[in-house]
């Protein structure tokens, strides 16, 4: 029976009918000259920007127009301008991208509203991106760019993303990928004086049209220093996922998240990620953390802000749940030091905040907290916070010195 039957899978072999499991894999492209292309605003279906795309390549967005030496000049890039968009009328509202082309440097201008994506355009990428931003006039009308992404745009980076940040004026910042997914590990640096409003380390997950997926497979890390001018509203250091439909989006991070933050003027800094459903009729959103979580914040502000669907003004070590999921599986460090609290803001929670009766945040581990008010007493609450129903646990032992 046995010959008999190992005739029968050889003859289905040789006819093609059945698949060779010993076939090589399709080996995912490397990196590729970037793009500019228009498209529908990300966070919108009604409007059009201008979006860039690196394709994997290093890039570097500046300022445009710069008068100092060794800064570009608006004839060197009328002369190397790249593929993409046609140059601005009105110098230093946007900035300009650069790139290695062989042996030559290609520019191309970019509006302030622009969206940049380290990775690529519904395709994946294997690359290790590197995106550099360096600027001077950071109090300006306009941003540098809208939205930056490491990742791409409904296309997966197979290696890791560091993005620099040396001056710069940002919308919004993504380590992760819109829609789309980092292997290995994402990193967030900075240094000089930078304005940004939210900040996320991971990904962000949201459609209307089908599942999705925007996890960082390894670690991140976000070394935000020398922030002075920052005024920020919210720094998620884990994922962003969000359901507004009935479809299932995943915005995880499968390694550790290492944070330190200083200068910054948020209303809401948490740990973890978070996971958002427009209502519990929604799909399921799920932004969890596989290991462990180290947040440091000194010199800041934290906001008061109460709106519809949050209380906020808190520093939180987990995940944040609002009808969604945001676990945290290992151990958690918070160490807050000289920053001021408003009157009415939660404080420092040492846990995760769960908001809705679907809503799930808990840490798996124990959580340790060193709380220092040099400027006004934080309160401190020990465990999670529950808000119209939902589960906020830690698992583990809770120890903070104040």
């Amino acid at each position: 029976m046995k010959k008999v039957l190992s005739i029968v899978i050889v003859i289905l072999l040789m006819a093609g009918l059945l698949p060779v499991a010993c076939a090589a894999a399709e080996e995912m492209p490397g990196p590729s000259k970037p793009a500019g292309v228009i498209l529908p605003i990300v966070m919108s279906d009604k409007e059009t920007r201008e979006c860039f795309f690196a394709n994997g390549t290093p890039i570097t967005i500046q300022e445009p127009k710069a008068d100092t030496t060794g800064w570009v000049h608006d004839e060197e890039i009328q002369k190397s301008l790249g593929n993409g968009f046609s140059p601005k009328k009105k110098p230093g509202t946007g900035a300009v991208i650069s790139w290695e082309e062989g042996q030559e440097t290609r520019f191309v201008y970019v509006s302030g509203y622009s969206k940049v994506f380290g990775g690529s355009l519904d395709t994946s990428v294997k690359a290790d991106v590197q995106i550099t931003v360096r600027g001077r006039n950071i109090k300006k009308a306009f941003p540098n760019v809208s939205f930056l992404f490491g990742g791409g745009y409904n296309g997966d980076v197979d290696g890791n993303v560091t993005i620099t940040l040396e001056e710069s004026q940002m919308m919004y910042v993504y380590g992760g990928g819109y829609n789309g997914s980092i292997t290995g590990d994402v990193l967030i640096q900075s240094s000089g004086e930078n304005w940004s409003l939210d900040m996320v380390g991971g990904g962000i997950a949201i459609s209307k049209t089908r599942d999705v997926i925007a996890n960082v497979g390894g670690n991140v890390t976000m070394d935000l220093r020398g922030m002075m001018i920052s005024y920020m509203d919210s720094l998620v250091c884990g994922g962003l996922a969000e359901s507004i439909s009935e479809y299932t989006t995943q915005a995880n991070v499968g390694g550790s998240i290492n944070v330190y933050a200083e200068g910054r003027n948020v209303y809401q800094v948490c740990g973890g990620g978070e996971a958002y459903c427009t209502s519990e009729e929604c799909g399921s959103a799920m932004a969890d953390v596989g290991g462990s979580i180290r947040l440091e914040l000194r010199d800041s502000r934290v906001r008061y802000y109460n709106a519809e669907v949050a209380l906020l003004g808190g520093v939180f070590v987990g995940g944040l749940g609002r009808f969604g999921k945001a676990n945290v599986s290992g151990d958690c460090e918070v160490i807050v030091a000289n920053t001021v609290f408003d009157d009415e803001a939660l404080g420092v929670i040492l846990g995760g905040m769960a908001e809705g009766s679907s809503a799930v945040a808990n840490v798996g581990g124990k959580i340790t907290g060193q709380v220092f008010s040099d400027s006004n007493p934080a309160h401190v609450i020990s465990g999670g916070i529950i808000d119209k129903d939902g589960t906020a646990e830690v698992r583990g032992e809770i120890k903070c010195t104040e």
